[in-house]
């Protein structure tokens, strides 16, 4: 019986190529983006629904401009739509775009350049664009829409303006990425569905209301298994290590603050009366009613009049 012959192995080149092709993560490296490690899951992810609730600094615009770089180059034709919460957002995140595009030296040329589209040469397209309703309409069957700061983005802009373009368009990717903001909006009830794949990427601190003080938290493997019990996949970001930066930004921010924007918390609004979860206590069905001592009406004897 004759050996078949072994196959002759992939030059370097051609390996690499394959692996930008298959993987977003991989894609950046090579550019000259090396990810974090929270970061890597999400690219790489071929679910359709992601919801990112990451602290601010954490690195979340290299996820909002990495995934459209990507899939206009290796899906000729495609349309990626990002939607960023302030106009200001819009013009950071076209920018972080045309850097990571600079960086490739085969990236497909340039034939359209506004300050809201891309166009190129292989007829792929990015549009970029401060999410309102107005500017949101008129597009149809995206092959991805990420929103920037979506905590930020008004109801009726996603329910009228980008939940329209997933009818009939099953292969669509949407991703939401933002800090929160409060408990209401679709971003919370987002957070909320185990329809979406789920992010939490914090800092790695507890706080201590009373003092004031950052405290060291659970190791991370930890939190990754207590958020995995909630079907999240939990990270802690690496940008945000150094202590005495992070007590700082407490001390100037207050607790409240500082855990909506650095440990992902959905907290009551400053100006709010009462806290969710004392709201949520008086719903709940296992408080009794409390014994004030008060005298019903019935057992008061009538007064007796003097004749």
């Amino acid at each position: 019986m004759k050996r078949s012959k072994p196959c002759p192995p992939i030059p370097a080149r051609e390996l690499d190529d394959f692996l930008d092709g298959i993987s977003v993560s991989h894609y950046l490296r090579g550019r000259g983006f090396p990810p974090y490690h929270w970061q890597v899951p999400i690219l790489d992810s071929a679910h359709t629904r992601k919801i990112i609730n990451g602290a601010r600094q954490a690195g979340k615009s290299t996820v909002v401009a990495g995934k459209p770089c990507h899939h206009a180059k290796y899906y000729p034709g495609s349309l990626w739509i990002v939607g960023a919460a302030t106009e200001k957002q819009a013009v950071e995140d076209m920018e972080k775009i045309k850097d990571f595009i600079a960086r490739d030296r085969n990236y497909p040329a340039i034939t359209r350049d506004s300050d809201t589209l891309l166009e190129f040469a292989n007829r792929s397209r990015i549009l970029v664009i401060p999410a309102t309703e107005k500017a949101a309409r008129g597009f149809s069957n995206p092959d991805g829409i990420t929103l920037d700061e979506d905590a930020r983005i008004e109801d009726p802009v996603y329910r009228s303006g980008i939940r329209p373009m997933l009818t009939d368009n099953e292969k669509c990717e949407l991703i939401l990425i933002s800090t929160p903001n409060g408990r209401e909006g679709h971003f919370f009830r987002a957070w909320q569905s185990y329809r979406w794949e789920r992010y939490a990427i914090r800092a790695p601190w507890n706080v201590n209301d009373e003092t004031w003080q950052l405290v060291e938290t659970q190791p991370e493997g930890e939190f990754a298994l207590e958020c995995a019990k909630l079907g999240i996949l939990g990270f802690y970001s690496p940008r945000h290590k150094n202590l005495p930066e992070q007590q700082e930004n407490l001390e100037e921010m207050g607790p409240l603050m500082y855990r909506q924007e650095y440990l992902c918390e959905f907290v009551e609004p400053e100006d709010q009366v009462f806290k969710y979860e004392h709201i949520d206590r008086a719903f709940s069905s296992e408080l009794k009613p409390m014994d004030l001592g008060l005298v019903k009406l019935a057992d008061i004897p009538p007064l007796e009049v003097e004749k």
